[in-house]
């Protein structure tokens, strides 16, 4: 048996087998032993990559992270910068808004107030025409009774030449053997006149009292509608105060809408009345308007007033007035005296009034009216006798003038 086990042993098989089994043995003890440094280093160089790729991940996503975060500040920036552009470019259109909406409203409320004074100018004047109709009519009627023809515009007369035949002259001229052959017609016959009014209205704050500037449109009312329906020529409205304004020339024929604008320019707030001024712009008008030319027309001019004047401007009055005269041009002031029917209103007419002059260092007490420096005035308390009065007085006038300028021919 230990021969057997000896043999055994000595066998090389059997040597080679045991050496393997103590190699694997010994590899067994070194795996239970060396696991745990093995294990360890792994760990510490798994951490240590991990560190690294941390790092590198983390200065990664700084990098992305500054680079974004530029990127954002620069978009910012851009987008900020729009914005304010973009504010200011509608803070601008709504001034511009705010300031059209201001025009806007301001001329539409001067629209609104443009049309309320025209629709009461337009009430006003429409509600005067209609009292004063028959008064137009009446005075249109005493008008082409006095102020007669200037143009010769019909045909008559026997003439032996001429524009067209006379039928009425014709078989007398066969029968005559052709001897009487004045059988022709010419434009001789005066039928169209040719006067130039300028109605000029007192404008001053004085017209304001005991109404007198109601009744100072009445009249003007009167006056322009009378002649308008004669057809008495051409026709002026003025204003006058511390100025004179021509307010219808005489190129505009006179129509409802002219007597619409005559009451809006009409509001009696001037606060002083330079009568010479009125006369003698008066006359330049005239004689702008290429009227004192002709002999063939007559000049007229009303002036619409309370008949208060300055006492300093009556010798230039006079003055003014005989050149006035002697261009062919008569003058005829209207004083309106307003409501008169109480004795205090009366006292303050113009009929009573009194004035103090200095004669020789001695004062003087005597009626406004004396001294007036008008040769040709009408005093109306009234309105209803206008029509009469005027042209009574009118046709006393031109008799007047006609005899003056014949003893001047003469």
């Amino acid at each position: 048996m230990d021969d057997g086990k000896n043999n055994q042993r000595n066998d090389p098989r059997n040597e080679k087998k045991r050496k393997d089994s103590v190699k694997d043995s010994q590899d067994k003890r070194d795996t239970k032993i060396r696991p745990k440094d093995e294990l360890t280093e792994d760990i510490d160089a798994m951490d240590v990559e991990e560190d690294a790729e941390d790092q590198s991940c983390s200065s990664a996503n700084t990098n992305e992270s500054i680079e974004e975060n530029e990127i954002e500040e620069v978009g910012n920036q851009v987008i900020t910068d729009l914005e304010q552009l973009q504010v200011k470019d509608l803070n601008d259109d709504k001034m511009d808004i705010t300031k059209n909406n201001i025009e806007e409203s301001t001329y539409q409320l001067s629209q609104v107030n443009t049309d309320e004074e025209d629709a009461l100018a337009r009430a006003q004047w429409n509600e005067i025409q209609t009292q004063t109709y028959s008064m137009s009519r009446r005075l249109c009627e005493k008008l082409r009774l006095v102020m007669e023809p200037l143009i010769a515009t019909k045909l008559q007369g026997d003439y032996r030449t001429g524009k067209r035949i006379n039928m009425k002259r014709v078989i007398s001229f066969i029968a005559s053997g052709y001897r009487k052959d004045k059988i022709w017609l010419r434009r001789t016959k005066p039928a169209k006149r040719n006067y130039r009014v300028l109605l000029a209205v007192d404008d001053s704050q004085s017209m304001q009292k005991e109404n007198a500037g109601n009744m100072a449109l009445t009249a003007l009312a009167t006056l322009a509608n009378g002649m308008s329906q004669l057809e008495i020529g051409e026709l002026s409205i003025a204003s006058f105060g511390e100025e004179m304004r021509v307010i219808h020339p005489f190129s505009k024929p006179f129509t409802f809408d002219s007597g619409v604008d005559c009451v809006r320019n009409f509001t009696f707030v001037q606060k002083r009345t330079r009568t010479a001024l009125c006369v003698e712009s008066a006359l330049s008008v005239l004689k702008e308007s290429d009227g004192l030319g002709s002999s063939s027309s007559l000049n007229l001019v009303f002036m619409i007033s309370d008949g208060r004047i300055e006492r300093d401007s009556r010798s230039k009055l006079r003055k003014l007035i005989r050149e006035m005269t002697e261009c062919n041009i008569l003058l005829v002031l209207i004083i309106v005296q307003g409501d008169v029917n109480n004795k205090k209103k009366k006292d303050g007419s113009i009929i009573n009034m009194k004035e103090v002059s200095f004669e020789n260092g001695k004062p003087k007490l005597k009626n406004f009216i004396d001294d007036y420096p008008f040769p040709y005035y009408l005093i109306v308390e009234d309105m209803s006798s206008l029509p009469e009065i005027l042209g009574d007085a009118l046709k006393q006038w031109f008799e007047i003038l006609t005899q003056i300028h014949i003893q001047g021919i003469i």
